[in-house]
């Protein structure tokens, strides 16, 4: 994965939490070219992963012509859920992510995978994008790192999969032969505007791979830099002398050409019936398992759109019975392993095991399938991930894959005595146990056979294995040596094993029979069974010979179930391989091939030796993260005179992410208007802490009419402008304990300094000319009311926050969120504030009804010492916006009926995704996004002193002195809810901002006759 930029917000006022459990203590290996960073114990894993980099190094460098002036850093996790936890990238990092590397320190941050050659290329894939940045930083004048902004995903993407993997490749061959059915092979247009139709990995790697073969690998780089300097479509006239829609042509009719002279037949139907697709659940439907009885198929799917949820159907008809599971619901589960594990049935059909991300860690969850609730939630020692369930006959064992100190192996685990076995125990990968079902064996996939051969090639494929529970004794089943053998599964009567292989090109379903050693080809696809990777089970059979696989077509994984009997087996031989089908195209290559060659004798590059793997202390290494601006703006001429506006923001960093600098410089005005701040944030453990200093200057202002002697010769009208600028200097110090994801609790300080400056810039009425005075604060008492004099106050805080909402095209539209906090002030003011914030979402699709509590209330002494709240803000109520105010504003309900030291608003809206993605907006579009919402808006302000009254018209209640001695008093009415409804249309500019136009009847406004139209710049709360 490519990360251009390390930054996050920190403090929010919501947000999730990214956790971490664990406070990792991590040693440093230096080898020629790297420093690899790590805290896993198994040495000898360590040491094979260090010298894989350093031939990944040798292999990269032959084709980018370029090396490394400086040791690259590699942060190296010995599992995923350790990994989702890093604090060297500060994003979410999902089920999916297999690696990130980053941009300014081009760190390569990755887990140890389940299978050793899922750890091989993920490193090799990273690898590429850490020279990738490197030859634009440190490649001279003519690129810079910002020229990635240049350069498609597809192409970054791509490159790093095809340095990797090479033209040899069934599983993105299969993407490509499904585009060419569908007649949707696309253009590099097409690529570049629509990735989530044309996913940059797949489709890129294809178009590398026609480019090496049809023009040779040394023409890569060439391409690439010319595209960092002018953009993919002039780099490649300058490359190639033809324009990018000329080359998508070429390659169009080149995969064309190969596909077409394939021989399968294209119309053939998947076998059975196609129970699970996008017409009733999702287009990713995957990891299915059918009941032992074969009543019942579970399945993942993003049926419901905001996530990956367990679901259970009829497995003859595929009518969807209910969602067993879901992490927006389930609060035990922060992700599901939906990427490469599926679940299992008990022997009953009554429950149904399967494994989960939950408080860093992976985890056994057992539900009733009856009503989806949960039996059982256990970890596995210190295993801190597994996948691929299976149950075992006697109804109380299941075994599992787990990774432990970077190998994985097959466990068991007793649900009644909580007894965990290793069943395994070597540096060999085993994945996918299943059963047989007398329950003495288990059949797996394993990539023994290919470590122990003498292969050249980058490949590690997997074969299929049989362990004897009670011996140990592990035999080998000796079929298409060199293909991935993958999901294995015992037949009804323990005679047979079904599984998966690539072993012709594509992905077919085949039948071993253990008796005779004889093979059967079952199925015979022109894409394949497959789920979202090649490693995805895709395959379960139940104890009466039902089959449920998960088959890819037209971009979507569709589920099938069949009888055995359904099926037409034909017998191929066992020792025969055939990839020219897994070649993408073109199937020969006419130029220089560097990359593919190279991949081919992978194991005959000469490794490092143990002498030059040496261990260094650990350096922070606080560098650069992240570097902005906000440009640059001068202003001259005006009657406020000259002005200037620019700003810049940077993050620093030790190469570990624990500890984080952020800083940044605005000024936008007179050199009064300069502001800065510094912060500090410490993320090494569970508890986030830190501090900040700043200088902040606010700005407000606004104009009046007077008549006074300005030096024209007497009194005369003049156009008075206010401009009052608060100073604010804060020391603060903060931190926030997360309890999960969804959770946490906030405490703080901070003392704090405010001043005043108040000029008064007036303007001759009928002359023009103009001046500038300062006013003293005293006398901005006088005119604004109030109190100008400096003060210091300390604050202390404490909060408990939630969040789990699922963020949709401009406002949430599924969950909950809650603040509730409390300030406490004193020092020259002394009073305290409570914060009330409850928000929930409820979806019905395709709507979503919304709604909000919220109130903000001062108490104490001092209360009224600081500046009013304002109700009327279009973020807590629509219609009420201060510049809306007509001038006949009604005395009992005007503009000051919305101040006050409290507030309290209620919200409730029907939100309608409107345009945007498809099954999710109403209206398809890839340009405008935006939801369509019917608001209904009350708010209340009033202060200690205030009468409140809940009804349409408010009453007078007296009079108050007016602040100024030459104006009456003051009439004061009661104080009422300020009502609105109406019609609003949030929209989504590509993610820099959310507009929302609204048009809103005010009805206690009586200087609006209809209603009032507005603009609110923020998301939707």
């Amino acid at each position: 994965m490519f990360s251009a930029v390390n930054l996050d917000a920190q403090a929010q006022y919501f947000g999730q939490n990214k956790m971490r459990y664990k406070s990792l203590k991590f040693n440093v290996y230096e080898t020629p070219h790297f420093n690899l960073h790590y805290y896993l114990e198994n040495d000898s894993m360590v040491r094979w992963f260090a010298k894989e980099s350093e031939v990944w190094y040798e292999l990269h460098q032959q084709v980018f012509r370029d090396t490394f002036l400086r040791k690259n850093p590699i942060i190296l996790y010995s599992n995923h859920p350790e990994f989702q936890q890093t604090t060297t990238i500060q994003g979410e990092i999902g089920v999916g992510t297999g690696g990130v590397t980053e941009a300014f320190k081009t760190r390569v941050v990755m887990p140890v995978m389940q299978i050793n050659h899922q750890t091989r290329h993920v490193l090799g894939h990273e690898l590429v994008h850490a020279f990738q940045y490197r030859v634009l930083m440190e490649g001279g004048d003519s690129t810079r790192l910002e020229n990635i902004g240049n350069i498609p995903l597809w192409m970054v993407e791509g490159m790093a999969e095809y340095f990797s993997i090479g033209k040899k490749d069934a599983f993105t061959a299969m993407w490509m032969r499904d585009a060419y059915l569908n007649n949707d092979i696309p253009s590099l247009r097409a690529m570049t505007e629509n990735m989530n139709r044309y996913f940059p990995y797949r489709f890129g790697q294809a178009f590398w791979a026609y480019i090496g073969s049809t023009y040779g690998d040394t023409v890569i780089m060439p391409l690439f830099k010319a595209t960092a300097m002018y953009g993919y479509e002039m780099a490649i006239r300058r490359v190639f002398g033809y324009d990018a829609q000329t080359l998508s042509n070429l390659w169009r009719n080149t995969m064309e050409n190969a596909y077409r002279n394939l021989p399968i037949d294209t119309s053939k139907a998947p076998v059975g019936r196609s129970i699970l697709n996008s017409k009733n659940a999702g287009r990713l439907n995957v990891s299915p398992a059918i009941s032992p009885d074969g009543n019942y198929v579970a399945f993942l799917s993003e049926k419901d759109l905001f996530s990956i949820d367990l679901f259970l159907a009829e497995a003859q008809t595929g009518k969807i019975i209910r969602k067993l599971s879901s992490r927006l619901t389930n609060t035990d589960i922060d992700e599901f392993s939906y990427l490469e594990s599926a679940g299992a049935f008990s022997p009953d059909s009554r429950k149904f095991a399967f494994s989960v991300f939950s408080r860093g860690k992976s985890k056994l969850m057992v539900v009733d399938v009856s009503n989806g609730k949960t039996l059982l939630l256990e970890e596995m020692g210190d295993i801190s991930e597994f996948a691929n369930i299976a149950w075992a006959p006697d109804g109380e064992t299941v075994a599992f894959s787990g990774l432990q100190n970077g190998h994985s192996d097959i466990y068991l685990y007793n649900l009644t005595t909580k007894k965990l076995t290793q069943l395994t125990d070597d540096w060999y990968s085993d994945y996918q146990p299943s059963f047989s079902h007398d329950g003495t064996r288990i059949v797996f996939s394993t990539d023994r056979v290919s470590l122990q051969s003498e292969s050249r090639s980058v490949d590690i494929p997997m074969n299929i294995a049989v362990i004897d529970i009670a011996t140990r004794k592990i035999d080998n089943i000796n079929v298409f040596q060199g293909a991935n053998n993958l999901n294995p599964q015992f037949s009804s009567d323990d005679s047979q094993i079904y599984f998966l292989s690539n072993s012709d090109g594509f992905r077919n379903m085949y039948r071993y029979t253990l008796g005779s050693n004889k093979v059967e080809r079952m199925t015979e696809y022109f894409t394949g069974i497959s789920g979202i990777t090649e490693y995805s089970p895709a395959l379960s059979l139940s104890a009466n010979d039902d089959v449920v696989y998960s088959y890819y077509r037209r971009n979507e994984y569709s589920v099938y179930h069949a009888k055995v009997s359904d099926f037409e087996p034909v017998e191929v031989d066992p020792y025969v391989v055939n990839f020219d089908a897994a070649m993408l195209p073109p199937p020969q290559s006419l130029g220089v091939d560097v990359v593919n060659a190279n991949l081919n004798n992978f194991n005959l590059f000469q490794r490092i030796n143990d002498r030059q793997i040496a261990s260094a202390p650990y350096r922070p290494n606080f560098k650069l993260d992240y570097l902005a601006n906000s440009g640059m703006g001068l202003a001259v001429g005006s009657r406020y005179g000259a002005g200037i506006a620019s700003g810049i923001q940077g993050m620093f960093s030790d190469i570990l992410g624990h500890n984080q600098i952020f800083a940044a410089l605005n000024i936008n005005g007179e050199i009064y208007d300069f502001g800065g701040q510094v912060a500090y944030i410490n993320q090494k453990s569970r508890i986030n802490w830190g501090g900040a200093v700043s200088h902040i200057p606010f700005m407000s202002g606004y104009s009046i009419y007077d008549e006074r002697d300005v030096g024209g010769g007497g009194v005369e009208p003049v156009l008075d402008t206010y401009i009052i600028r608060t100073f604010q200097q804060q020391a603060e110090a903060f931190g926030a304990y997360p309890f999960s994801r969804h959770h946490r609790f906030e405490m703080g300080g901070a003392i704090a300094r405010y001043s005043y400056r108040i000029d008064r810039w007036w303007q001759s009425y009928y002359f023009g000319y103009g001046g500038r005075d300062r006013i003293p604060n005293e006398e901005a008492s006088q005119l604004f009311g109030g109190n100008f004099n400096a003060f210091t106050i300390q604050q202390i805080n404490t909060s408990f926050v939630g969040d789990n909402a699922v963020f949709g095209i401009a406002a949430p539209l599924q969950g909950f969120r809650y603040r509730v906090g409390a300030e406490q002030y004193f020092g020259d003011f002394n009073f305290r504030a409570f914060t009330f914030d409850l928000r929930k979402y409820n979806r019905y699709q395709p709507l979503t009804i919304a709604a909000r509590a919220y109130a903000y209330v001062r108490a104490g002494q001092d209360e009224s010492a600081l500046f009013p709240l304002f109700l009327g803000y279009p973020h807590l109520i629509r219609g009420y916006e201060s510049a809306s105010f007509r001038g006949n504003m009604d005395e009992r309900f005007n503009f000051n009926s919305l101040m006050g030291t409290r507030i309290a608003v209620v919200n409730l809206e029907v939100r309608l995704p409107f345009t945007g993605p498809e099954k999710l907006a109403v209206l398809r579009s890839g340009l405008l996004f935006s939801d369509l919402n019917l608001f209904f808006d009350a708010g209340l302000a009033w202060d200690s002193e205030s009468t409140v009254a809940f009804r349409s018209t408010p009453r007078r209640v007296g009079t108050r002195p007016s602040s100024r001695p030459d104006q009456p008093d003051i009439e004061v009415y009661e104080r009422i809810p300020a009502l609105s409804a109406g019609v609003s249309l949030r929209v989504n500019l590509f993610g820099a901002m959310v507009l929302e136009p609204y048009y809103a009847f005010p009805f206690q406004r009586s200087d609006v006759r209809f209603g009032t139209f507005g603009l609110n710049f923020a998301p939707g709360w």
